[in-house]
């Protein structure tokens, strides 16, 4: 188990600063959304911006996951753990691009 937990540690190491502001963002606008008539009574435009804040994370939340595996897979010293994070960080990759692609136009036509 205490490998297991230095692994995870070097892991949660390699989040990429931005996927914490992403996901603060992502939060703040969601509750922003939610809360609407509690915290911006007097302000409709508020809520216009912490849509098009929400959104924007939406798209970018895959990209910086994508960010994040390659960058754990590039931790993994022993070949064969390499071999298996880097193919599941190809289809990873391969699958939140297309789900990113997907947001993208569903977005764009919303």
């Amino acid at each position: 188990m205490n490998s297991l937990q230095l692994f995870a540690a070097r892991a949660l190491r390699q989040l990429p600063t931005t996927l914490w502001w992403v996901m603060s963002l992502f939060a703040g606008a969601i509750f922003s959304i939610q809360l609407e008539k509690e915290l911006f009574p007097n302000t409709p435009a508020a809520v216009r911006v912490a849509y098009v804040v929400w959104k924007i994370g939406l798209v970018l939340v895959p990209f910086l996951t994508m960010l994040w595996l390659w960058r754990i897979t590039l931790l993994i010293e022993h070949p064969g753990w390499r071999l298996v994070w880097c193919i599941g960080s190809g289809v990873a990759t391969v699958v939140m691009a297309g789900l990113a692609l997907m947001l993208v136009v569903i977005l764009l036509l919303a």
